[in-house]
């Protein structure tokens, strides 16, 4: 599922909640609760620079090597996949646990957007990805006086 990277506005703040209940609320048809096929889903900060677009994603716990992200046809695509297994002993048990975790999240680019010039980094368990805009979309903001 994509998403626009769009400005935040005063106008969506008190709307936005309810819109993000009535989109998650059902999933294929199923109460979130009931529903095995979601999992977790990382938060996701977007910003525009006057020169870039900043998208932070809280990914704690996983390492670089976990994390794919790549643009395709217009789309920024985060992803993860991780298994895991914990095994501890002691004198008469055994204890082990073994998990799969999964996300995807996918956004829009915008058209001011490079695709040829993003970077990705990541540190202490946040993920930031910067897109350069192209020449000609950098903010750009002048005065006008009223007469």
């Amino acid at each position: 599922m994509a998403m626009n990277l769009l400005k935040w506005t005063k106008n969506l703040k008190p709307k936005f909640p309810a819109m993000i209940e009535r989109f998650w609320g059902k999933v294929m048809g199923k109460d979130i609760k009931e529903s095995e096929e979601v999992g977790l889903v990382p938060s996701v900060n977007i910003s525009e620079e006057q020169k870039a677009y900043e998208v932070s994603v809280a990914v704690p716990g996983l390492d670089k090597k976990d994390i794919k992200v790549e643009i395709d046809n217009g789309y920024l695509r985060i992803y993860s996949e991780k298994q895991y297994e914990n095994e501890e002993r002691d004198k008469n048990w055994l204890r082990r646990e073994f998990g799969y975790a999964c996300f995807q999240r996918v956004f829009q680019i915008p058209e001011s957007a490079d695709p040829d010039k993003v970077e990705a980094s990541l540190k202490n368990g946040i993920l930031t990805i910067k897109m350069a805009k192209k020449k000609g979309y950098e903010n750009y903001v002048k005065k006008i006086t009223v007469k």
